[in-house]
């Protein structure tokens, strides 16, 4: 029996060839040509970078968005966040008495954040070693420092 050897190119030629009546088959699918543009930039949502590919043809464009940076709400809690959309509402509702608990609360959060950020680390890995007393005195701490 004699065998054939081929080299990839030759491979693709006889596979688009036994394949033609389908349609037209490049000899090499995995390849298109075109442009690429890459924007970049800061938003309230954080870093982004926006990279758009457009064949020369224009038959195909993809669009790819990246986040990166860390925090969306660059550096505050998402408490924080939430405490600022009620107190948004709540001064737009003029309910005032309820505005004036919010922001005293935000502001305790913001000049306590060292801190909190420290007990949420010890209370973490408490409630990983399954040191249920210690995270439980760790979080009314916790508790404390946020009212």
């Amino acid at each position: 029996m004699l065998r054939r050897r081929f080299n990839l190119n030759d491979l693709f030629s006889e596979f688009g060839s036994a394949f033609s009546d389908f349609g037209s088959f490049d000899t090499n699918p995995l390849m298109v040509r075109g442009k690429k543009n890459v924007e970049s930039g800061d938003d309230e949502n954080g870093t982004w970078t926006k990279e758009t590919f457009t064949s020369d043809d224009g038959m195909y464009q993809v669009t790819s968005i990246y986040r990166y940076g860390g925090n969306p709400t660059k550096g505050k809690s998402n408490e924080v966040s939430t405490l600022e959309s009620q107190l948004k509402e709540a001064v737009d509702k003029q309910d005032y008495e309820t505005a004036a608990k919010l922001r005293d609360q935000i502001k305790s959060i913001e000049s306590n954040q060292e801190k909190i950020d420290e007990l949420q680390l010890k209370l973490d890995e408490a409630v990983e070693n399954q040191e249920f007393e210690t995270a439980i005195k760790l979080r009314d701490k916790l508790k404390k420092l946020k009212s």
